[in-house]
């Protein structure tokens, strides 16, 4: 999956590509999909994407399965004066704390488990319904259905929870796809994440 990243302080899209980062060794990479609002920055370790914003500041990404590009965060970050956080960052998010991002993520998976209940019971019941065919979602809600036709008491409101673990059980068992990396595997994921400057020299 690809990762975002954001700089805490606000940095101009025009600014990085003015030619400031070449004394870093960063330059701009024009790629076929390049457009005005979606610029390339090539360094010696890897490729960042540079997004603009409406008000013409700018966030980055990282492409899945890319090396992380320690170079180009770097050298916005010293020319810039400022740090760069990667989504798994509640600075990222615009929380002050890490628990303040814990509990607002934890008030929408509450939410959207309340919606989520709400549908599954109308869909069992034979009502109108929001869930859209082929989704996780319907899938769930058909495996809810044979759960309560075999055990109705399941429907009870006291054994929302139970129902909601047996229902998500049943969804891992039968309908995901489990993937055992090699040793291989994790040695090149940990390539991805070092730094060039961290790897042993011949």
């Amino acid at each position: 999956m690809s990762t975002d990243y954001r700089p805490l302080k606000d940095i101009l899209f025009d600014e990085v590509f003015d030619g400031r980062l070449e004394k870093y060794g960063v330059q701009e990479q024009v790629r076929p999909d390049t457009t005005e609002r979606d610029r390339y920055l090539i360094g010696r370790d890897g490729v960042l994407v540079v997004y603009q914003n409406q008000d013409g500041t700018c966030n980055f990404r990282r492409d899945s399965f890319s090396v992380v590009p320690y170079a180009i965060l770097d050298s916005l970050a010293e020319e810039f004066n400022t740090e760069i956080v990667t989504e798994h960052d509640h600075r990222f998010w615009g929380f002050e704390t890490e628990e303040e991002w814990d509990a607002f993520n934890e008030k929408l998976a509450r939410e959207h488990e309340d919606k989520f209940y709400k549908e599954l019971l109308h869909y069992v019941r034979g009502e109108p319904h929001g869930l859209s065919p082929g989704t996780i979602g319907m899938i769930q809600a058909d495996i809810d259905k044979t759960i309560v036709t075999r055990e109705p008491s399941l429907m009870r409101p006291e054994n929302r929870s139970a129902l909601l673990a047996a229902v998500e059980r049943i969804y891992e068992e039968e309908h995901t796809v489990k993937v055992t990396l090699t040793e291989q595997d994790l040695a090149q994921v940990a390539m991805m994440v070092t730094r060039t400057d961290d790897l042993p020299r011949s």
